[in-house]
């Protein structure tokens, strides 16, 4: 077993920890929100552009909008919108600028970092916590997505301080932590319907032995669940069903799909996750199974986070093998990190820390180094929808050739976008739409007969932009 560590040290190698994980999530957090998944983030930006002016318009300014398949912001089906009520708060404040949404991404992923550190400092020890918090702050897919506009950071924040509010509740029982651990449970589960699999991870880990603790699971499970209920019915009920994201995604791509990602799967472990944090949450695991059997103190601890490790392969089973996005793969990382930092524990002092420090290396080597890809985008988006926003009136409709909906964000305008379908359907479908000007997007997949139909009829008067009515 390792040592115990001087407190003044625990601190000091928890600041290098988030210090280091600050400087990793900085990389490209001047890029404008082009870069991988910038449909995503141009999603919630938008829907934080929306906000602006109604912000104290409580609770309809909670109900998620976004720019594209209308003349007006359609209302959708999403995760309660969090980061985009905050960075509509920081854009009223200081000023629009696309920082800001990377900044608030980088804070969550630090209050994540953070939490770990404490789970594994209260459930096992501290070069536990220490271990699992420099896992989780290097790990590839963490760092890319603990810098992005997107809904991941905040809800990792949430789900791992949902976990240490119960710990603390346990150590200090009192009503008022009792409530907040349930408010803060509703809290993950409303940033991220998914994050329900850490619900019965809380239940155990809370509560065990559960025996003669009906009462408070009850109540628990109340405060936990009720809001998210309450909120998923309001938006499903709201929108239309065109735009029922949450409910489709587990439909279409869940319950309804045939097809199975097992290569993307495979890669996105790989690279995002790393093989060796693998190998080391397979040992934690392994660990936790034997130790389960002579200790008699503790048992809800070993056995929530040996249930979270089930789940957690049991939703890459069924759900990320069905969805080839990588950013699936993230709520499990934060188990796998508890548990490598629990293997990494259990090995003597010099060899334990020489395993562990070449672990982080390769972590940091991989992030650094590998996914280029995800940081490079491309400037003629930005340039085009630019120009539509400086060239054309507000309030002008646009349509878009293709279904990515950045430009939209960008231009700051609402709009429809073109199905690819036959050039004869296309062809129908645009003179149909109530668009103001047809947009060409860079690298579209309209066919080159459905281009030369568009220039024969209308005129171009800016960088791919076509206007479609007469001014």
């Amino acid at each position: 077993m390792g040592g115990r560590i001087k407190r003044s040290s625990i601190y000091w190698l928890l600041l290098v920890i988030l210090i280091l994980g600050v400087l990793m999530r900085s990389r490209g957090i001047l890029n404008p929100l082009l870069d991988d998944q910038g449909w995503r983030q141009a999603d919630t930006a938008s829907m934080a552009y929306h906000m602006l002016g109604k912000l104290t318009d409580v609770p309809q300014v909670w109900f998620p909008t976004l720019s594209y398949d209308g003349t007006v912001p359609q209302k959708v089906e999403l995760e309660f919108p969090f980061l985009p009520y905050l960075l509509a708060w920081t854009w009223t404040w200081f000023g629009w600028s696309d920082l800001w949404g990377r900044a608030w991404g980088i804070i969550f992923s630090l209050l994540t970092i953070w939490g770990i550190f404490l789970l594994g400092q209260k459930c096992f020890s501290e070069r536990a916590g220490l271990w699992a918090a420099g896992i989780y702050a290097l790990a590839p897919l963490t760092v890319y997505y603990g810098r992005v506009v997107m809904p991941e950071p905040v809800v990792q924040a949430c789900s791992v301080w949902a976990i240490n509010a119960l710990v603390y509740w346990q150590e200090k029982p009192g009503r008022l932590r009792f409530a907040g651990a349930g408010l803060m449970m509703a809290l993950a589960i409303l940033a991220k319907l998914p994050q329900l699999m850490i619900f019965p991870v809380a239940i155990v880990m809370g509560f065990w032995p559960l025996k003669g603790k009906v009462r408070p699971i009850l109540i628990y499970s109340g405060l936990a669940l009720l809001p998210p209920l309450l909120y998923y019915s309001w938006v499903h009920v709201g929108a239309s069903q065109s735009s029922q994201f949450v409910s489709g995604i587990l439909t279409g791509q869940v319950v309804e799909s045939t097809g199975l990602f097992w290569w993307e799967l495979r890669v996105h472990l790989r690279e995002g996750v790393g093989m060796p944090v693998l190998v080391l949450s397979g040992i934690g695991s392994f660990y936790l199974f034997r130790k389960r059997l002579f200790v008699q103190t503790r048992r809800g601890t070993l056995y929530g986070i040996f249930l979270w490790c089930i789940i957690s392969w049991g939703y890459i089973l069924i759900i990320c093998s069905r969805i080839s996005l990588d950013y699936y793969l993230i709520p499990v990382i934060l188990p796998f990190a508890l548990l490598a930092g629990i293997a990494l524990e259990q090995v003597e002092d010099t060899p334990g820390v020489v395993i562990g420090i070449l672990v982080l290396s390769l972590l940091l080597v991989n992030s650094t180094f590998g996914n280029e890809e995800k940081y490079a985008w491309q400037e003629e988006y930005l340039s085009q929808a630019l120009w539509l926003r400086d060239s054309t009136p507000p309030g002008s409709i646009m349509i878009l050739s293709d279904p990515p909906p950045m430009t939209f964000y960008y231009a700051q305008r609402v709009g429809y976008r073109l199905n690819l379908t036959k050039n004869k359907e296309t062809w129908q479908e645009l003179l149909e739409i109530p668009g103001d000007y047809l947009i060409e997007l860079p690298h579209t997949t309209q066919s080159p007969e459905f281009w030369y139909e568009v220039r024969a009829v209308f005129p171009e008067i800016g960088p791919g932009v076509y206007q479609l009515k007469n001014q």
